[in-house]
């Protein structure tokens, strides 16, 4: 992973849980999606944060031809998603998601 440098400690376990739980031990997304939006509104738009973080890198390897046929799916979505958004005032992306999509 080229980020592991820059995540702390606290953020690389919670990359790494993830990711082994997504891996084999999830039962349903949909109901996973359910409970954790299930949760103080704090919390939800914290979460929301991270999902669209995500989202925005997933738009970016997109755009820049960084997929395969595993991941070309979510890739497209978050892409379609994000560029939509933001192209109606709804989600603003940072000057570097732009410069990084012509690159």
């Amino acid at each position: 992973m080229e980020y592991d440098q820059y995540l702390s400690e606290n953020d690389k376990h919670f990359a790494d849980v993830f990711s082994e739980y997504v891996n084999g031990k999830m039962g349903s997304p949909r109901k996973i999606g359910k409970a954790i939006a299930d949760d103080h509104r704090y919390l939800v738009n914290e979460k929301a944060k991270l999902m669209f973080c995500f989202m925005e890198q997933l738009a970016e390897n997109w755009h820049k031809g960084r997929y395969d046929q595993r991941n070309e799916w979510a890739c497209r979505l978050a892409a379609e998603a994000i560029d939509h958004l933001a192209e109606n005032g709804l989600y603003y992306l940072p000057e570097e998601y732009y410069a990084k999509q012509n690159q």
